[in-house]
């Protein structure tokens, strides 16, 4: 079972280790967007601008969440897959 001389083992792999890779990067994005801000923020009134920072922080990390949600549904799948595969393909020699 292969596509153009590649299995379709290999090509789970492959496809695999490209969304954990996006994923991870993803999860290092939103980390370093939230890594300075606090549940809650102590203004006096000449620092609102902090807030309108870290509001725009939040949105930005808000916006991250589907595709994180995504990407770790898809690579879950595809950790699946490749085990079932990886399983049935050992099962077969035997």
């Amino acid at each position: 079972m292969g596509f153009g001389g590649v299995s379709l083992l290999t090509g789970l792999i492959v496809a695999w280790a490209v969304f954990t890779t996006i994923l991870i990067l993803l999860m290092i994005y939103r980390g370093i967007i939230g890594m300075h801000q606090e549940n809650q923020l102590f203004l006096a009134e000449s620092e609102r601008g902090f807030e309108a920072e870290s509001a725009a922080a939040d949105a930005r990390a808000a916006r991250l969440t589907p595709y994180i949600r995504a990407t770790s549904a898809i690579a879950i799948v595809l950790t699946v897959a490749v085990a079932a595969i990886f399983v049935t393909q050992t099962l077969a020699r035997f």
